[in-house]
């Protein structure tokens, strides 16, 4: 069964769920990651000497009108390479970008909807999605997107 929850929520699999809590407006997951080793973000050199462990808690896209949490139990690591900044790093998910709080889908669903609309309406569809997110954190996902070449605008003067 937990395979099974772990392919349909996408996760690595190195990730093992430990326990799974479902209440009428929330499923939270625990779970650990089951590796013996990492790769370090900075020199891409292999890790085995594990320095301890911390838990990560991100939020995921509503299953069935109920929000999705994992606490995550991760590993830090030594790295080993004396040439490397990086002396101790932290265990890399496929599916959530470092320091955030929010998986990639998530945050990439939050972005379609904060561009397809104004972030006002975006934070008020989010709530009847059972997605908590205020129109601060939309706009900072508005606003974090790099925009690639310029279009002249047809509505404005070339200046």
């Amino acid at each position: 069964m937990t395979g099974s929850v772990a392919a349909f929520l996408h996760l690595d699999d190195s990730i093992e769920i430990r326990h799974e809590s479902i209440t009428s407006e929330e499923l939270v997951y625990v779970i650990e990651a089951a590796s013996s080793s990492a790769r370090c973000p900075s020199c891409n050199s292999l890790s085995h000497r594990a320095h301890s462990r911390y838990i990560r808690t991100i939020k995921d896209l509503p299953i069935v009108d109920r929000s999705v949490s994992f606490h995550i139990r991760l590993h830090k690591w030594f790295c080993d390479e004396p040439s490397c900044p990086k002396k101790i790093f932290t265990e890399r998910l496929s599916w959530a970008d470092p320091y955030k709080r929010k998986t990639v889908r998530l945050e990439n669903t939050l972005t379609e909807l904060a561009l397809s609309t104004n972030c006002l309406a975006a934070e008020k569809a989010c709530k009847a999605l059972h997605i908590q997110v205020s129109h601060d954190t939309l706009l900072r996902l508005v606003k974090r997107i790099e925009v690639t070449g310029k279009t002249p605008s047809p509505f404005c003067r070339n200046r």
